[in-house]
């Protein structure tokens, strides 16, 4: 059900625990109370849109919830914290045994039912709205067996710890620059604004249970992939077709208006914005119509990055200017993977709007243009 991506985040001391398989544990008779645990959790190292201003690191809240060897919720705990970098550290109580224990991290308290399944939270949906650039949504998952913990029997005990590190639920789209190049065409000497620029076709919702666990760093663990049913349910997407009037998760719209200086190619423009999604695993691109009155018209499709830009030049274009639309397909996403997007090169304008997914590509021409012979001689004598 779930999946990962490559940001370091230090586990700080955490829980007491042991197996986290969705199999049962035999749970060993005769188990000491209250044992201390501690456990260390933190992203894999290392908006506002803005690249540089985002913190993909930070931890603002910990929720740990720690499952027996049935895999029932024993207990659990959740703090919110002065927004740290990487990792953090919380003491739990538990009993002995084999556990299972899960990290959550940036995401709103879950109050959990007395011997809930860990299959029933690792079947909690997060909806993207969750996330900002400076609170992403992060899991983690490790397991250990918890010893006694009896300072009466040994005065130098101490809780155990339990490294985890987590993983962002979603995926960071990274765009540095866009070369705008109208040299040779007759929009040499326009202006160029990126009005806006957003992520349409873009999956809203992640499953909180994750496929491995993450006592290292750098894993290959990940959420659990949405069911085929829920991932063509067209209720869990944002932005459809085009971005949506409202409602959308910022995460996923950037509306900084960014005029771009440089029409004539060379390096480029400075940009560096980031988006974030959630893993859209669509392996077969679609760009087939969709008619909101009829949700069961909805395909799955790649997520999309589009950039809105107002493009003027008297001469050449009627009136102040012209918006143009320029879309462009992202791969797979994964969880906790950074898509980047080095440079985005235009040198024409794009679609006058984005109200279709129509299949419009970029194509390139390379005209060889040789003068031709003369076509025949007529032979012509005149006398006067």
């Amino acid at each position: 059900m779930k999946k990962h991506i490559s940001f370091l985040c230090a586990a700080a001391g955490l829980l007491a625990l042991v197996s986290c398989s969705r199999t049962p544990v035999d749970e060993p008779a005769g188990l000491a109370p209250t044992v201390p645990l501690t456990v260390t959790i933190g992203p894999e190292a290392a908006t506002k849109s803005a690249f540089s201003e985002r913190k993909d690191f930070q931890i603002s809240s910990v929720q740990v919830i720690v499952f027996d060897g049935q895999n029932k919720m024993e207990t659990d705990y959740f703090t919110e914290v002065t927004p740290v970098n990487n990792t953090v550290s919380v003491d739990i109580a538990t009993f002995t045994g084999p556990k299972n224990v899960y990290a959550l991290i940036n995401h709103e308290r879950l109050t959990l039912r007395k011997d809930m399944l860990m299959a029933a939270f690792e079947n909690t949906l997060s909806d993207l709205n969750e996330n900002s650039p400076t609170k992403l949504v992060m899991v983690g998952r490790n397991q250990i067996v918890v010893e006694e913990y009896d300072k009466n029997k040994n005065s130098s005990a101490a809780p155990q710890q339990l490294n985890i590190y987590v993983k962002r639920l979603a995926a960071m789209v990274v765009l540095d620059k866009v070369k705008v190049d109208f040299t040779g065409t007759s929009l040499e000497g326009a202006t160029f604004t990126i009005k806006e620029m957003y992520l349409k076709n873009v999956v809203g919702k992640c499953y909180l249970g994750l496929d491995g666990y993450t006592k290292d760093s750098k894993s290959t663990v990940a959420p659990y992939p949405l069911e085929e049913d829920e991932n063509s349910d067209v209720s869990n997407w944002y932005n459809v077709i085009t971005k949506q009037a409202t409602g959308a998760p910022a995460v996923t719209v950037d509306s900084q208006e960014i005029a771009l200086p440089n029409v004539s190619g060379g390096d480029g423009n400075n940009v560096y914005r980031c988006f974030f999604a959630y893993p859209n695993l669509t392996d077969t691109d679609s760009h087939a119509a969709y008619d909101p009155s009829s949700p069961d018209s909805f395909v799955a499709r790649n997520t999309r990055l589009v950039i809105k830009a107002f493009v003027s030049k008297s001469s050449v274009i009627e009136g102040t200017g012209t918006y143009t639309y320029y879309v462009f397909d992202l791969p797979m996403l994964k969880a906790n993977h950074v898509y980047h997007v080095s440079k985005i090169q235009i040198t024409m304008l794009g679609k006058d709007n984005d109200n279709s997914d129509d299949n419009l590509q970029a194509g390139k021409l390379h005209p060889v243009i040789t003068v031709d012979d003369w076509t025949d001689t007529t032979a012509l004598e005149f006398e006067f």
